[in-house]
């Protein structure tokens, strides 16, 4: 994935049509955990994690639904999981891995809020190949296959680049424990910006141009391995907060940080160079 929007959703790849069957999975197995979270939303946290993010019995319930599914299909397949510390996230680089968030925006829908997604994503020696956000604010499920395009249900997405101007959003995931890089801070002044407490909707909404760039300097695989999928192959801008290429991965801990910049050409442009200059 590069700086530039890729060319033609990426089609001049050779890549193997099973991405397009994989697609298929992904999304029939987010519909799946998000929807069976929808029969939980508002139920309390029941502890905190390491990082003191809260999880809930529907965190875990979702994600064994999830799982069982996938193992029935795939059971030769690696799987990593965000309620699962124990395993790690080396298995991204292996031939085939499943990458599992079975309710990105925990804080949200522990109070109640229908604004969380659920994420899978199979990821073949370390690279995003298919991925799937369930979006349970509105139902719709957001999708890619490498080379094959991105889609929401089942109509394509084709990302059109706009201006910077009055109207420019950028999601902003939270600083907490982090520097906002100066230029980055100056921004706030001058765009509109959003944080809706779920980075993988953050994602699927730049895919569908409801908004025109996201800036996370702490995510996690589970994350971004779907969401940067769908927006490249929207044919948006795809790289960590320095400009440099996001994938492949060479795998790493579980609570692994992932730094991602992505949104249309112009406002990736934006957000690099004020990156860069601090300005």
């Amino acid at each position: 994935m590069s700086t530039a929007p890729l060319p033609g959703n990426m089609a001049c790849m050779a890549l193997p049509s099973d991405w397009h069957a994989y697609r298929i999975t992904a999304v029939e197995l987010a519909r799946l955990g998000g929807e069976a979270a929808l029969s939980y939303r508002g139920e309390r946290v029941v502890e905190r994690k390491r990082d003191q993010s809260p999880v809930t019995e529907a965190d875990r319930a979702v994600q064994d639904l999830i799982v069982r599914a996938l193992r029935n299909r795939h059971a030769d397949h690696a799987v990593v999981l965000e309620e699962h510390p124990e395993g790690g996230a080396d298995g991204a680089t292996a031939d085939y891995c499943w990458i599992v968030d079975p309710i990105d925006g925990t804080r949200n829908f522990a109070r109640g809020l229908r604004l969380f997604a659920t994420s899978v994503a199979l990821m073949h020696r370390g690279s995003p190949v298919a991925g799937a956000i369930f979006d349970a604010s509105s139902g719709d499920v957001f999708s890619a296959a490498a080379g094959g395009g991105a889609f929401v249900g089942e109509r394509p997405l084709c990302l059109a680049d706009r201006p910077i101007g009055p109207d420019t959003t950028i999601a902003f995931s939270s600083f907490r424990g982090h520097e906002v890089p100066a230029g980055v801070r100056r921004l706030f002044d001058e765009i509109l910006f959003r944080n809706c407490g779920s980075a993988c909707l953050h994602q699927a909404w730049v895919a569908a141009g409801l908004i025109d760039a996201q800036y996370s300097p702490d995510t996690k695989l589970w994350d971004v391995a779907a969401g940067t999928l769908i927006v490249a192959e929207a044919g948006g801008c795809v790289t960590d907060t320095r400009g440099r290429s996001r994938w492949p991965t060479a795998g790493g801990p579980h609570e692994q940080t992932y730094d991602i910049a992505v949104g249309t050409p112009t406002a990736h442009r934006l957000l690099m160079e004020r990156v860069r200059s601090g300005a």
